[in-house]
């Protein structure tokens, strides 16, 4: 969560019954969860975005929480427990599925905060790459949500803001524990060509915004390159 944020809701089922009473005009009227009968009429459905739509999300903004969340939902999708493990065994169960080279990752929980997580930059590039080029198959998704550097996302203050100099040639996801700085995703050469590229910062002893512009420097220089 960042500062000012608005906290997310620990009873979701209540807290939007309470709203509901308060709309109505009956904010002392009691909320209780339960299923409603057969017979009764249904006033409105709210449904979540699609999948897709919340990958980019979850990418964009880095959102932890979202992430693990979507990790569960593939473990309820493969028959496994809606937990930290079971959300890790299902989701690189659905990568190995789906082609993808998980060599040597090791993963813990879905939104990589665990510091039992190993996941390489060569395995993040693949993944860029099968995104890309159509090999991981429908996960177009993992390009879309990328943040765009000097636009949006996480990367709305990195990477280049000025116009004159083809902002946006630079979309990566960001990545930051203490100590750990991660920047994986595209690149847009100046001969044209698009590079997947992903690197991997471990034990950065520079601080914060040092460690994070050493990595948006490699990114810029792949883009001033022909790398051919």
């Amino acid at each position: 969560m960042q500062p000012g944020s608005e906290a997310r809701s620990g009873q979701p089922g209540l807290d939007a019954g309470s709203a509901l009473a308060d709309a109505l005009g009956a904010p002392a009227a009691t909320v209780t969860l339960g299923e409603a009968p057969a017979d009764v009429t249904t006033l409105a459905t709210v449904e979540s975005a699609p999948v897709a739509r919340l990958v980019e999300q979850t990418l964009s903004f880095s959102d932890n929480m979202l992430a693990e969340t979507l990790a569960r939902q593939v473990a309820i999708a493969r028959g496994e427990p809606a937990s930290f493990e079971g959300g890790a065994r299902a989701v690189l169960a659905a990568l190995g599925d789906a082609g993808a080279d998980t060599t040597g990752v090791t993963l813990a929980d879905g939104s990589g905060l665990s510091r039992q997580d190993k996941v390489s930059a060569g395995v993040l590039a693949g993944l860029i790459k099968g995104a890309a080029d159509g090999s991981l198959g429908n996960a177009s998704a993992l390009l879309s949500g990328l943040p765009v550097a000097g636009y949006d996302g996480t990367l709305a203050d990195r990477g280049d803001d000025d116009p004159a100099t083809a902002p946006g040639t630079v979309r990566a996801k960001t990545g930051t524990l203490a100590g750990v700085h991660a920047l994986a995703g595209t690149v847009v050469t100046a001969d044209g060509r698009l590079l997947a590229f992903a690197v991997l910062a471990d034990a950065a002893t520079g601080g914060e915004p040092a460690s994070e512009a050493a990595l948006d420097e490699v990114a810029a220089e792949l883009a001033r390159c022909g790398c051919s």
